[in-house]
């Protein structure tokens, strides 16, 4: 079913590839070479970040002030000051730091929730922490992604711990004060026996990652239309509780099998654990996930054919866990449950009528003053001559 968006933020004359949002504003990248910074209350251009180099593929607010932006262009990594009072600023004349030292092109960056260190990662597979504090890069760690890195998500509450994933089909955890990589998952495991994927020509190269604001659990999008979901030992999937009469009764969680617990491959320590597989989540290969930031127990996905769902975030990890948790009858051994997707959607619903092919989502951080939840989409227009549409950003209210 087709949803028509509320409203339009119009202004990029070409496909926007990045967003990220913060209190009232949100940040956009374009292949125009500009990342504008809109007031979501009105919908109007706050700032206008003009003359990268190259298109702006990634930027990142700072979580401890509402005037400081990253932006990522090409093999740099910009930082500005948004209480400068002129509305359009030149990209290299106004960055109050430009970073370089990138091997090829950053596709995204992401600041840790002290705003000590960026996270980078690029198109030659690395991944490198910035040093806000000493403006210098970390000493570069032994290359693990063999092919393109797509994604870096720093681990909330742990200062410099991340995990990233590429088209190496690889999500690998990082502790950079151990100045080393703590895990390596594959995310090719074969699904269980009776379920497919529904995207058959791509194989689970990781597209985008989500980490949930307690830092102990994860959801991992990918190439073949799947929901890799990822827990720490603390953080199991649990049975939503269930009505008896008038009260809610939680109902005991699973036991998590001997052979799931080493599919963690940790070297030590606490390590992440392979939950369930979303499987079915879309038909075409994932584009971007958020857990969302006015609700965190809803995970928004999306896919590149303009398919958009949100799902209980608590109930669908519990559901896909089910599959590599249930009892073989008659033994004690495990065995996989052979479904589909294992639990329908809050709500799905298409843009194919604003995009042909969608490129990123984000969602507002805040409900605004009256209550509205809304949902930032950006993609490419059918209409490839028609710069207006290319750049256009679609609201949406859920």
């Amino acid at each position: 079913m087709a949803h028509t968006p509320t409203s339009f933020l119009s202004g990029h004359v070409a496909p926007v590839l990045t967003l990220d949002s913060k209190d009232w504003m949100l940040a956009s990248g374009s292949e125009d070479r500009t990342c504008r910074i809109w007031d979501i209350r009105s919908g109007k251009v706050h700032k206008a970040l003009t003359g990268f180099d190259s298109s702006v593929t990634t930027s990142s607010f700072t979580p401890v002030d509402s005037h400081t932006l990253y932006v990522g262009s090409g093999q740099k990594i910009y930082t500005y000051d948004l209480r400068m009072e002129a509305m359009i600023l030149s990209a290299t004349e106004s960055a109050t730091k430009v970073y370089e030292g990138a091997e090829d092109e950053i596709n995204q960056i992401q600041v840790n929730h002290r705003a000590t260190f960026l996270a980078s990662c690029d198109d030659s597979g690395d991944v490198r922490i910035l040093d806000l504090k000493t403006h210098k890069w970390m000493r570069p760690l032994e290359r693990k992604h063999s092919n393109i890195a797509m994604s870096v998500q720093f681990i909330p509450k742990k200062e410099l711990q991340a995990l990233s994933g590429g088209m190496d089909k690889l999500v690998v955890a990082w502790d950079f004060y151990k100045n080393r990589a703590t895990q390596q998952i594959q995310t090719d495991t074969p699904l269980p026996d009776g379920v497919s994927s529904k995207q058959l020509f791509n194989p689970p190269f990781v597209h985008s990652i989500a980490v949930h604001p307690s830092g102990t659990r994860s959801a991992v999008g990918l190439g073949d239309g799947t929901i890799q979901f990822l827990h720490m030992s603390a953080d199991p999937p649990t049975p939503p509780p269930v009505k008896d009469g008038d009260s809610l009764v939680a109902q005991s969680a699973p036991s998590i099998s001997k052979k799931n617990k080493k599919k963690s491959a940790s070297s030590g320590g606490d390590g992440w654990l392979l939950g369930g597989r979303l499987v079915e989540a879309h038909s075409m290969p994932i584009a971007s996930i958020e857990y969302a930031g006015f609700n965190p127990n809803w995970l928004v996905t999306s896919a590149s054919n303009g398919t958009i769902a949100i799902w209980d975030e608590h109930a669908t990890r519990y559901e896909c866990s089910k599959q590599l948790l249930q009892p073989k009858a008659g033994t004690t051994a495990m065995e996989p449950l052979p479904l589909g997707r294992p639990i329908a959607p809050l709500t799905e619903f298409r843009v194919s009528n604003v995009f042909e092919r969608l490129n990123y989502i984000t969602t507002s951080k805040t409900t605004d003053g009256e209550g509205q939840r809304k949902l930032f989409v950006t993609g490419t227009h059918p209409r490839t001559g028609d710069k207006k549409l290319q750049g256009r950003i679609a609201v949406y209210h859920i």
